[in-house]
């Protein structure tokens, strides 16, 4: 019976009622909008940088990540290889070599991160081949993929032949080769796409003085979310060895992996912080209806209705107000959800963390972090309702009705 009247209670003044639940409802509806916007943007990074460069995790000789020394190399390439072939879970390894070098063309040079791949193995582990703006894939010797900084840099076209000088890392004596432009990429990863000349590993290691050694295997691990670093650990774990160092994404790009574990605790105080500002239209409702009907409380209380009844029935009435609030505030925000996970955000041109988004940025319908913010604004508007509730149970009967 208190439920029924709490129902009735809320609509005597269903002009406030409204304004109440419409902050509230817009209320879900903005953080299911933020949501889904942070889930994409942080999806996107995620992706930028396992696809772009790093994959899902990475084997590299003990204290090579730290000093970049070229000397420190995985000095048996053929038996890690091995060793990871036979781990079904992960369904490629791409060996590379890292170099630093010097790109010339006329009169123009500048430095370059040179990066030695196999191009059949990295095209399935990276999104470079999809991310050529111009030209295509290597697919033969003395060919070089470019960032697209970079070839703007230094003003050259497909085709164009350049000179790409390496130091020897064992004598120290430069190495030259003259390669021709094959492609151009737009990775979304600014340091590769601003300083990265690509070439097919044993040019590479030719021109490094390097024999069936790399510097790094970057793996790509099947994983349902890439983000699950423990879920990638336990799938690595197996290739540790002495010497070798295996490292999931999340410590070799520390920045973005911290950001995706704070992501879940800032939204989570942006929705308390988006609450205590609509709480104050909920309190204001639950003051002013307690005001009008102060005559009609004495009334219950001198016809015996408990303190705990009465309190009871003005909680009950913040749940309902919080309910009436909560449920467009859900079908509004995720229609708004849908929205841009179909069109997406356009933040072209913008870079942040170490990448550019030049592509739109698509949220993701979160319904269990929808309906989470809607419960926890139902159970807040009623927690803020417990005050009046006890301001109630202590009304004076007398006092009450001749007021």
């Amino acid at each position: 019976m208190i439920w029924a009247m709490a129902w009735r209670s809320i609509w005597r003044n269903g002009r406030r009622t409204l304004i109440t639940a419409a902050a509230l409802a817009l209320g879900v509806a903005m953080m299911s909008g933020m949501f889904a916007l942070t889930d994409g943007m942080v999806d996107r990074m995620v992706r930028i940088v396992t696809d772009s460069r790093l994959g899902e995790a990475q084997i590299h000789a003990e204290g090579y990540r730290e000093t970049k020394d070229e000397t420190l190399l995985i000095s048996d390439t053929t038996a890690v290889l091995e060793r990871i072939e036979e781990n079904n879970k992960i369904s490629m390894a791409a060996p590379r070599v890292w170099g630093e070098g010097i790109l010339a063309i006329a009169d123009r040079s500048t430095g370059i991160a040179l990066a030695g791949i196999v191009p059949k193995v990295e095209s399935q582990l990276t999104n470079w081949q999809s991310r050529l703006l111009e030209g295509e894939y290597l697919n033969g010797p003395n060919q070089v993929m470019l960032g697209h900084e970079l070839a703007k840099r230094l003003d050259v076209s497909l085709g164009a032949k350049m000179v790409m000088t390496v130091a020897n890392i064992e004598t120290g004596e430069p190495t030259t080769e003259l390669v021709r432009l094959k492609g151009i990429l737009q990775t979304g990863d600014a340091e590769l796409d601003r300083q990265t000349a690509i070439v097919d590993l044993a040019m590479a290691q030719r021109m490094l003085g390097i024999v069936d050694k790399v510097h790094e295997i970057a793996l790509r691990v099947d994983v349902e979310d890439r983000g699950d670093e423990v879920a990638i650990a336990q799938v690595i774990d197996p290739l540790r060895t002495d010497g070798l160092e295996v490292q999931p994404w999340h410590q070799i790009n520390k920045m973005i992996a911290q950001m995706h574990r704070m992501m879940d605790t800032w939204m989570n105080a942006i929705v308390y912080f988006v609450f205590l500002i609509i709480s104050f239209g909920v309190v204001n409702t639950i003051s002013m209806s307690l005001l009008e009907r102060q005559r009609e409380f004495g009334v219950m209380r001198a016809l015996g209705t408990s303190g705990v009844k009465l309190a009871g029935q003005v909680v009950v009435e913040s749940f309902w107000l919080g309910m009436v609030g909560a449920v467009p505030g859900v079908l509004l925000g995720l229609g708004l959800s849908w929205l841009s996970a179909e069109y997406g955000y356009d933040f072209s041109g913008t870079t942040a963390y170490g990448m550019s988004f030049n592509e739109p940025i698509y949220g993701t319908i979160n319904v269990v972090g929808t309906l989470r913010v809607a419960f926890i604004f139902t159970f807040l508007t009623t927690l803020v309702s417990v005050f009046s509730a006890f301001r109630a149970a202590r009304i004076d009967p007398v006092e009450a009705m001749r007021g």
